[in-house]
């Protein structure tokens, strides 16, 4: 069985830098192992907490990268409560992430 781990942190800085090193060698290995990197966003703080150091490290594949929303509300993509617009306003705007490579929810639901 494996162990749980939790990390803690005495400020969201160092919250954000971990998250950079930490997607950034997951990142890394997925690809490496698979050829690509999945991973799924939710919203509230977490983009724009990941995004704070990871959108200028270039040491990450972006383009290798597929990603999903995991908890989106049935609004219109470009609507402030979108977890989509979130994301691409902190993240995917800023890294080549091919739009293919970015699933979102259908607007028609």
């Amino acid at each position: 069985m494996q162990q749980t781990k939790v990390h803690s942190f005495p400020s969201a800085d160092q919250v954000a830098q971990a998250l950079n090193a930490f997607l950034a060698h997951a990142s890394a290995e997925a690809i490496k192992q698979h050829g690509r990197f999945t991973v799924a966003f939710s919203g509230g703080s977490l983009p724009a907490t990941v995004a704070k150091y990871l959108k200028d490290n270039k040491s990450v594949d972006f383009a290798k990268w597929f990603v999903f929303f995991s908890d989106e509300r049935c609004v219109p993509l470009d609507d402030p409560e979108s977890n989509f617009k979130l994301v691409k306003d902190e993240l995917l705007s800023h890294v080549p992430i091919p739009d293919s490579q970015v699933i979102r929810i259908s607007e028609a639901l």
